[in-house]
């Protein structure tokens, strides 16, 4: 009987582990995203030299803090502060542009126009997401994600033929929702600087 009951306990635990998907696994991340912002801590390193910094997202809305630059967008509208400078840069970036900015915009992105899979690498998730078309900013994904938290770990991207990115996720934390203006410019915070329209 004993015996009887472990397998049984057993197959239980089998059949769930084969019902997790990529989907299922990417969808319990999105939620921790869905009731406000997070912020991540993390280091970057990709064709365009290596960085490190801090990201505030919420929805397509977010903002970067790093040695080379500060970086506010509002979903539509982006403005960005070389460090030493003493211009605001003003422009409409591109989904691409986006994408290579914005590791966490995989919560956006997974449910359409990408086909996935899923495996375990270690105490991770890995989500590998390939686009289903040309026109997809990010070309492909690799998502390493938590299996005990659902947090991200890494994530690495390719927007171009050979262009990777990797992004090591060295925190991550819910903070709330915020507010709009947390994701603008404000000129007050910055007196004397240049504005420089892109658009």
């Amino acid at each position: 009987m004993k015996n009887k009951i472990i397998l049984l306990l057993f197959a239980l635990f089998s059949l769930g582990l084969s019902a997790q998907t990529a989907k299922s696994v990417l969808d319990k991340t999105a939620a921790l995203c869905s009731s406000g912002a997070v912020q991540v801590n993390f280091t970057a390193k990709g064709a365009r030299g290596n960085s490190s910094g801090t990201l505030v997202a919420q929805n397509n809305k977010f903002t970067l803090q790093s040695p080379q630059a500060n970086i506010w967008f509002d979903g539509k509208t982006e403005w960005s502060i070389v460090s030493g400078s003493d211009e605001v840069n003003v422009s409409n970036p591109s989904a691409k542009e986006i994408a290579s900015m914005n590791p966490m915009n995989f919560v956006n992105l997974y449910k359409k126009g990408y086909k996935s899979t899923l495996k375990t690498v270690g105490n991770n998730y890995e989500v590998h997401l390939v686009a289903t078309s040309k026109s997809q900013a990010i070309k492909e994904m690799y998502i390493y994600i938590s299996k005990t938290s659902s947090k991200p770990t890494l994530v690495k991207m390719r927007t171009g033929s050979k262009d990777w990115t990797s992004i090591v996720v060295n925190s991550f934390k819910t903070l709330g929702k915020q507010s709009d203006a947390a994701f603008k410019y404000n000129v007050k915070d910055h007196p004397g600087m240049k504005v420089i329209d892109l658009r």
